[in-house]
């Protein structure tokens, strides 16, 4: 049989076709990659029999809302607008336009009137809005029930602080209809300055204290309703943050004998506080939960002592709480990895638990090494920020705890910076074995793994590192040659040799380091200490030496330069042949 002038048997079959067409595609992508410079082979077309591996899809691109002008015009709007009701009613007491009592009825209206309509734009399609309104009518009712009570006297004091609850449960309730984190903002905002709107002064911490925890549990009690709240970090942060901020007003004006019955409610308000942190019983997994709880137990930690001091207890029989905290803390790993789904929490849980016991030791010890204990805190928690993080909640959570060492590490160097008193002028402490030089070197490694990180943040740490072990370095220097029984001044030139010295070694550094950032820090850094080791020669240790002293540190600060400059020669002799 003939078809198309060719025999069956002269046709060729579908697989030299195929093998000819892929050699044809390997031939024109070879000539493709030639084109483009190319090293690479061609792609392996699959064979029929293997499948392909199935593709994951690739996550929708994050689109980011464009700002709304409207949100800042109404904000604006209503700062502007509780301004003129203040000159309006301030106004019209002075020119006698209407009575105290139309103006007051007038105030409570204008203010039932902007919440009641903020209240129909958060349920409706204009939330944000709403929000600003919100802010603007509970403003308002908040100002004329003060107005009603301390300058009409129409009612007392404490009647109006009812009322504005009235108007911030509602506010609450309005904010858990909408499932609003926003509406909670001002709903809490407003209970949080009620309290000092309507004080009458006196002391009264302990029912301040009572009112705040009772304006806690009623702002849990909506994300436990609605379901939501976990991702409102804001919210949560004003409801925690701001409830202990004012409990440290309270602790820093309490009575001793209420001192107490405030030391109870600061355990009610560590339970309140933890229950709005890990909110356990919402599905959504909690924002910065880690950080947040950290606040609060640090918070709880420095009240305690303050009320502790208050009552005039022995201070280190106060170890106990401290102790009783790191243990809630190691106690609330395993729930807590339960709530989260992973050990994003771990970390920061551990890093409390160590840093109450490192705070404890001294505390029952002797309070003079705290400095210590708190650097060597820093420096388990810079440690701990910088390791690899497995998933996305683990990276997120040693941010956290490069925050939070950060902190530490900064209270840390404020306390050596405290103790260089000890080292100058020359007390002829012995040299290394001293609080002063525990405290700047821990200090410094911390800085030092912080500095690992890069950034805003890396470069800080490297500069503040740079700070605490040259100028403890030098120091210690210092305090050798007077330990070794050298004067004063000699002790004072030879931290300008400790300084010629650091800097002229960072700068030889910095010519062989391959990696250009940090190349740079050692380089900018070298230079910064080679000018200050100059600088105090020629202005400081020219003018107070004798002969002897001028000589011996010229010709060590000389060396120290021309060593460094001969190095510094070589090496760039040997990356010249190497190139």
């Amino acid at each position: 049989m003939v078809t198309g002038g060719m025999t069956m048997s002269e046709e060729p079959n579908l697989d030299e076709r195929v093998v000819r067409l892929e050699a044809q595609v390997a031939w024109l992508w070879q000539q493709v990659q030639a084109l483009q410079g190319a090293t690479t082979g061609p792609p392996q077309a699959p064979r029929a029999s293997t499948p392909l591996p199935a593709r994951r899809p690739a996550p929708p691109p994050r689109v980011r809302k464009p700002l709304n002008p409207i949100l800042f015009v109404a904000a604006a709007g209503a700062g502007i607008f509780l301004l003129g009701a203040v000159f309006f009613l301030h106004l019209a007491i002075q020119r006698g336009w209407i009575g105290p009592e139309a103006r007051f009825l007038l105030g409570l209206l204008a203010g039932a009137g902007i919440t009641a309509g903020a209240a129909r734009m958060i349920l409706g399609s204009s939330r944000k809005v709403g929000v600003s309104f919100l802010l603007a009518g509970l403003g308002t009712l908040i100002f004329t029930l003060r107005w009603g009570a301390f300058e009409a006297h129409f009612f007392p004091p404490s009647l109006g602080f009812a009322a504005s609850s009235v108007a911030v449960l509602f506010a609450g309730a309005l904010a858990a209809r909408a499932r609003s984190g926003a509406s909670l903002c001002v709903a809490l905002a407003s209970g949080l300055l009620s309290p000092l709107v309507f004080s009458q002064g006196g002391h009264h911490e302990v029912a301040l204290a009572v009112i705040l925890s009772i304006l806690l549990a009623s702002a849990l009690a909506i994300p436990y309703a609605t379901g939501a709240g976990a991702r409102w970090g804001v919210s949560r942060w004003l409801a925690v943050a701001g409830t202990w901020i004012l409990l440290a007003l309270c602790c820093l004006e309490v009575l001793p004998s209420d001192a107490p019955a405030l030391l109870g409610l600061l355990g009610l308000h560590l339970m309140l506080s933890g229950l709005w942190v890990w909110l356990p019983r919402i599905p959504e997994r909690p924002s910065t939960p880690t950080l947040l709880w950290s606040f609060v137990s640090v918070f709880a930690t420095l009240l305690a002592w303050v009320l502790w001091k208050r009552l005039g207890w022995m201070p280190e029989a106060f170890a106990g709480p401290i102790l009783g905290l790191g243990a809630l803390n190691l106690a609330l790993v395993k729930p807590l990895r339960v709530r989260l789904g992973d050990r994003r929490a771990d970390f920061g849980l551990l890093a409390l638990a160590a840093g109450h016991l490192a705070l404890a030791v001294p505390v029952a010890l002797a309070w003079a090494w705290v400095g210590p204990f708190w650097a060597a805190y820093a420096l388990a928690l810079a440690w701990l920020s910088g390791s690899d993080g497995a998933g996305e909640g683990e990276v997120q959570e040693r941010r956290h705890l490069a925050f939070l060492a950060v902190a530490v590490a900064a209270l840390a160097t404020g306390r050596w910076l405290f103790h260089l008193a000890d080292l100058y002028p020359w007390r002829q402490l012995t040299p290394v074995f001293n609080t002063s030089f525990a405290e700047g070197l821990l200090a410094a490694l911390a800085w030092g793994f912080l500095a690992r990180r890069g950034g805003p943040l890396g470069i800080l740490s490297f500069a503040l590192l740079q700070l605490v072990a040259n100028v403890g370095l030098a120091l210690e220097a210092g305090q050798a040659v007077r330990w070794l029984g050298g004067s004063a001044r000699a002790a004072s030139m030879s931290l300008t040799l400790t300084y010629a010295a650091s800097g002229a070694g960072q700068w030889i550094r910095s010519l062989r380091e391959a990696r250009p950032g940090l190349a740079r820090g050692l380089a900018v850094a070298g230079y910064v200490w080679l000018a200050l080791a100059g600088l105090k020669l020629v202005v400081v240790d020219l003018d107070r030496a004798d002969m002897a002293l001028r000589a011996v540190v010229f010709l060590g600060v000389g060396g120290i330069f021309l060593g460094a400059a001969l190095v510094a020669n070589r090496v760039r002799l040997s990356r010249k042949e190497a190139e």
